[in-house]
């Protein structure tokens, strides 16, 4: 990992310099946090030439990202050179694509392949190493799609509607019941007082006939 870092700072300069010189078609990609995108390597893979995965963010404070297949040669997983990416094989294209797991918003980007090749110059009696890279001709732009899915927002409007619903059943029937019990009470008192009323006149009748 301490050498991938390393690399990282060495090929900042030129992966953020050569975005320029790409040329192509360019395929976009939506995909929802959560899934898996594969991305498509035109480069080849050849005896001294090996594949280079470079990304240009579309976020400001995040770094591009390159992954060298070369630099993690002798390490323990060479096909997995950070958490999430993976380098597949290619067999038809001898290639090795990318493929991203679980994908988040820090993923989005310019996604392209290309190749780097060690050659040995010599000039004025002396010898120098340099690093040779090229690249394809696609990119791949991944764009990460967090709204709610259709059928989530059906289903919420939904239970909106059935919550809403049961609410304004359960208010009615409480205020049916409310209104009932009050006709029941007030009935009652007034039979109460009929009959209270009936017995004073009565008792005042009889003791007129004592007279």
């Amino acid at each position: 990992m301490d050498v991938l870092h390393i690399l990282l700072i060495a090929l900042y300069g030129v992966v953020s310099y050569s975005h320029g010189q790409i040329s192509g078609s360019e395929l976009e990609v939506t995909a929802r946090p959560g899934d898996n995108v594969a991305v498509y390597c035109d480069c080849k893979t050849s005896s001294g030439v090996y594949i280079v995965w470079f990304r240009n963010c579309s976020h400001e404070n995040q770094p591009s990202l390159v992954l060298s297949y070369y630099s993690l040669i002798g390490t323990k997983n060479p096909l997995d050179p950070i958490p999430r990416f993976h380098f597949v094989f290619n067999d038809s294209s001898n290639s090795y694509n990318l493929m991203i797991m679980n994908v988040t918003d820090s993923d989005e980007g310019l996604y392209y392949c290309g190749t780097e090749q060690k050659k040995v110059d010599y000039k004025d009696y002396k010898i120098t190493d340099r690093v040779e890279y090229r690249y394809g001709n696609v990119t791949t732009r991944i764009k990460i799609n967090s709204s709610p899915q259709p059928w989530m927002m059906a289903l919420t409007a939904a239970i909106t509607i059935l919550s809403s619903f049961l609410c304004f059943t359960l208010v009615c029937h409480f205020c049916q019941k409310t209104d009932g019990e009050a006709e029941l009470l007030d009935s009652g008192w007034n039979q109460d007082e009929d009959m209270y009323l009936t017995r004073v006149v009565y008792r005042v009748k009889e003791g007129r006939k004592h007279q």
